[in-house]
């Protein structure tokens, strides 16, 4: 199936005639610069739509009302970057005047719907067809694969500039080799989203230094992957991503999107699937699973983990439940562990990316 994408549009200012095309003059008072997203057709606000100043990586949110601003901002040029699930992305080049005394421009950015084109469906055995950074700014035809990075953008701003603490309840199982159980243990975790650790190629697989009662011990963690790893450029540039035909998560349609290293990644590292709403674009579910470990002397044998998401607020969504089985090769009688988490309570420390008022 192939639908056209339809055109990028380009974003006008305000208090100006002309289009945002090249570089923009903007005022921005005491260095704030803010402005409103708008639907090019029906002029509604767009809400929860992402802004990335590119060469600061400066992210932020609009409110439900589509409005925005950045703060911080000395005179100079800028890269704006602007998207949103289910519209074209927008890139825009600002001349930013920070010293003026002049009211502010107040930029106002219409975003065109996306009309999404389906790739052929691909098999694992067929050449890569898609790498690298999507090409959407570039005038590329809009598809589900970037859809697909749209959603993980979303993830990582929500990590990096609306961090929250989340409270998982924690199971462990541990297995011998013919899956009979050895021992359960349940707990909570505090997790601090600034603290999850990003992607690095070569080192998916970490020997991490432990004290238990006085005694210094090493063992090897595996770097689970995360949905908010396909907004990082090192995941993206060594992983070949695919369109994989329909599937469905608890009833709802979906697009299935398979992943893998790029044949000159022959470390450990991860490959899987992720399934989309056919719908919304949202992300409904990850599944991912060690590949490139080696035959003899791994730490692991063998280890997949899944993941589910939630929508916090319309286009935005966050993982509430995880499920990962791990091999081991090192720790006898034990063969497996069974990890399963759950959300239990979420807070935000500074910020909230649905309202302007503090947590």
């Amino acid at each position: 199936m192939r639908v056209r994408a339809a055109p990028l549009v380009s974003a006008f200012l305000v208090f100006a005639t002309t289009k945002a095309v090249g570089q923009t003059p903007v005022t921005a008072p005491g260095g704030t610069l803010s402005g409103i997203v708008n639907d090019s057709v029906t002029g509604t606000p767009v809400g929860y739509a992402l802004l990335i100043l590119v060469e600061r990586n400066q992210r932020v949110f609009a409110t439900e009302g589509g409005r925005f601003s950045f703060a911080g901002l000395s005179s100079g040029t800028v890269t704006l970057r602007v998207q949103q699930i289910g519209y074209r992305s927008v890139l825009l080049r600002l001349v930013v005047d920070a010293r003026s005394n002049a009211p502010a421009s107040g930029l106002e950015i219409p975003l065109a719907s996306q009309v999404v084109r389906l790739p052929e469906i691909t098999v694992e055995a067929q050449a890569c067809p898609a790498e690298g950074e999507p090409r959407e700014e570039d005038g590329g035809v809009g598809t589900i694969l970037d859809e697909l990075f749209k959603n993980g953008e979303r993830l990582l701003t929500l990590q990096r500039t609306y961090p929250y603490r989340a409270t998982m309840q924690h199971q462990t199982v541990v297995l011998d080799s013919n899956r009979v159980r050895l021992s359960r243990h349940v707990d909570t975790l505090e997790i601090d989203s600034r603290e999850l650790p990003a992607y690095e190629r070569g080192n998916v697989i970490r020997l991490v230094q432990t004290r238990d009662l006085g005694r210094i011990t090493f063992r090897n963690y595996a770097n689970y992957f995360q949905a908010s790893d396909l907004a990082r450029p090192e995941f993206r540039n060594t992983h070949c991503f695919w369109y994989a035909g329909l599937d469905s998560v608890r009833g709802f349609p979906a697009y299935r999107i398979q992943f893998r290293p790029l044949p000159r990644v022959t470390t450990p590292d991860w490959a899987g699937s992720l399934l989309i709403d056919s719908a919304s674009m949202h992300l409904l579910r990850s599944v991912a699973r060690l590949v490139n470990l080696p035959r003899e002397g791994a730490a692991f044998s063998a280890a997949e983990c899944s993941a589910l998401y939630v929508q916090l607020v319309p286009t935005l969504i966050h993982e509430f439940q995880a499920h990962c089985v791990t091999g081991h090769n090192t720790r006898p009688p034990a063969a497996f562990t069974d990890e399963r988490w759950t959300l239990l309570t979420r807070a935000f420390i500074n910020r909230r990316p649905d309202t302007t008022r503090p947590p």
